[in-house]
């Protein structure tokens, strides 16, 4: 709250002033930060293209505030814009002949990966590379593969890497019962 509060050029007990209680604050940031998650760009036709442009939009808000990620998975059951975003993925699931079940299936099985991936980008942030690099001196026989892949491992999502991974689930879910190409 005393970061929010030195933002935004007040005390942080004036925040108090205008927001009941510490959970308003925080439904109030995620709702500014979720109200990008729609996107600006015009709706995709197909629903695999509108699926993927929702969750490319939901990637690049984890990626551009990583540590708001507790603030952004919430927001999509109690912030009017998560909700918005959550009813056009419903209403585009549905609109493709998804069953209810089904959509919540796609639903959780693309929000694990997306918000999964921004998990753990930011722990890999927080982690420093010298600090893994410390740790393993001397135990080079005792993980010959993980050695092998190396660094390489805590880089997380070089590019392209999130885009593919969608398209791949995306293009398994097309091939399902109830989703059409």
């Amino acid at each position: 709250m005393r970061r929010l509060a030195g933002e935004a050029g007040v005390k942080p007990m004036s925040l108090y002033h205008h927001f009941p209680r510490k959970s308003a604050i925080l439904d109030a940031v995620g709702e500014k930060i979720a109200a990008a998650a729609l996107g600006a760009s015009p709706p995709h036709p197909y629903w695999q293209g509108r699926v993927r442009q929702l969750f490319m939009n939901l990637h690049a808000l984890a990626e551009a505030h990583p540590r708001a990620l507790p603030l952004v998975s919430a927001a999509v059951l109690r912030t009017p814009s998560g909700r918005r975003w959550m009813e056009e993925l419903m209403g585009t699931l549905l609109g493709a002949g998804f069953s209810e079940d089904r959509a919540a299936t796609v639903y959780h099985m693309l929000g694990a990966y997306t918000l999964g991936l921004g998990y753990a980008r930011m722990l890999g942030d927080e982690v420093a590379t010298a600090d893994i690099v410390a740790q393993l001196v001397g135990h080079w026989a005792d993980y010959p593969s993980m050695m092998q892949v190396g660094m390489r491992l805590a880089v997380w999502d070089r590019p392209g890497e999130f885009e593919t991974g969608l398209d791949v689930l995306l293009a398994h879910l097309a091939g399902r019962p109830g989703g059409r190409a």
